[in-house]
């Protein structure tokens, strides 16, 4: 809507901008006739043209930044539209979460964690033991021997 104002801004100020390249040159054929009280007529109007042509620029300034504001509002409603969505999405989450049940399941986790460590160490020692033995064997007996 504001875009469509704008443009019709621009034609106004664009047939004003050709009207005053005419008013010019009819003021200099006028000038060259010597018809003075015309040209006083014609350079007041040629005056009041250029004076509504700065005003068609402020104001397509003032709409365009009119269009600016509404386009900043539009993406903060939006922003705020996702940020309900995603306290929606958090209190769902933060209602269907047991935390008694999560911590119950953590400490579970970290037991078995540790039991299994202190097997794959009890494994690990056992294998090097087994290691050492075979290693002492094979140092104390000669293949003659067996």
């Amino acid at each position: 809507m504001l875009d469509k104002a704008i443009r019709e801004l621009d034609r106004e100020r664009m047939a004003l901008q050709n009207q005053e390249k005419k008013v010019i040159a009819e003021i200099k054929k006028t000038a060259k006739q010597g018809q003075m009280d015309a040209v006083k007529v014609m350079a007041k109007s040629l005056v009041r043209n250029r004076h509504a042509v700065t005003k068609m620029y402020a104001l397509k300034s003032q709409l365009q930044a009119v269009s600016l504001r509404i386009q900043t509002l539009k993406s903060t409603q939006a922003m705020a539209d996702a940020m309900r969505g995603a306290t929606k999405a958090m209190g769902a989450m933060n209602k269907q979460m047991n935390l008694p049940a999560l911590s119950n399941i953590m400490r579970e986790f970290d037991r078995q964690n540790e039991r299994m460590e202190m097997t794959s160490e009890m494994m690990g020692d056992a294998v090097d033991d087994a290691f050492e033995v075979c290693m002492l064997c094979s140092t104390h007996f000669t293949p003659g021997m067996l």
